[in-house]
C-alpha cells in the first residue's frame, strides 16, 4: 500500500466520527427527538441491569451517575446533562478532563485501599482459643 493510501485509510475513521458527531448534535438539539433518545437509553440500561448483562463502558458511567438520582428525576437530570454538554464550546476536551480527574481521584485514595492497623491474622478470632 502506498503512503497516500495509508493516510486516506487512517483519515476515514476520524472523518466518520466527525460526521456522526455532527449528526448526533443536530439530532439531540430537537426536543422531542432528545426526549425519545433519553427514554430509550434509560430503558436500555434498566433491561441490561435486570438481565445481569454488563453495560458498555460509557453506559456504565452514565448508569452509575443516574443510580444516585431518584428514579422519577432520572430523565430530567439526563436531559440537563445532554443540554449542558451541547452548550459547551468543545465538549470533548471537558470529557477528557473529567475522565482524567476521576482517574486521578481513584488513584489518590488514602492508604491505597488498605485498612490501617495490624496485618491480617494477628488478632485471634473468637472461638479459636484454648480448648477447655
Amino acid at each position: 500500500m502506498k503512503r497516500n493510501q495509508a493516510k486516506q485509510v487512517a483519515a476515514k475513521p476520524k472523518r466518520t466520527r466527525r460526521i456522526w458527531g455532527s449528526l448526533s448534535r443536530r439530532f439531540l438539539s430537537v426536543g422531542f427527538l432528545r426526549r425519545w433518545y433519553i427514554r430509550r437509553t434509560l430503558r436500555y440500561i434498566d433491561k441490561y441491569r435486570d438481565k445481569g448483562r454488563p453495560l458498555p463502558e460509557g453506559m456504565e458511567d452514565l448508569a452509575r451517575y443516574l443510580a444516585r438520582v431518584p428514579k422519577y428525576e432520572r430523565a430530567k437530570k439526563f436531559e440537563e446533562a445532554i443540554t449542558t454538554n451541547q452548550e459547551l464550546e468543545n465538549p470533548q476536551d471537558l470529557g477528557r478532563q473529567m475522565r482524567r480527574a476521576t482517574a486521578r481521584q481513584r488513584k489518590s485514595g488514602k492508604g491505597g485501599g488498605y485498612r490501617p492497623g495490624l496485618p491480617p491474622g494477628t488478632i485471634k478470632q473468637a472461638g479459636r482459643g484454648r480448648p477447655r
